[in-house]
């Protein structure tokens, strides 16, 4: 599955990360899958789907539904 990521040039910023050796190599593995080798629309893509997980959480939290417990985390991922 392929995310569409804005990533036109003169629309971005330049930014660094400290991972290490095995996290980097997992990273650059997932894009080379996912987005054609591009880090930076894998990074975009993540990004995006936290943004997504923060809303439905506040939205849960408006309505007092419970947030996910330790084993039902464990199920989904």
């Amino acid at each position: 599955m392929c995310y569409s990521a804005s990533m036109r040039s003169g629309r971005t910023k330049t930014t660094s990360f400290s991972l290490d050796r095995k996290t980097l190599k997992n990273l650059k593995a997932l894009a080379q899958r996912r987005h054609k080798g591009n880090v930076s629309a894998l990074l975009a893509e993540i990004a995006s789907r936290e943004a997504k997980f923060v809303a439905a959480e506040a939205f849960f939290e408006k309505y007092g539904i419970p947030p996910l417990g330790d084993d039902a985390l464990s199920r989904i991922e």
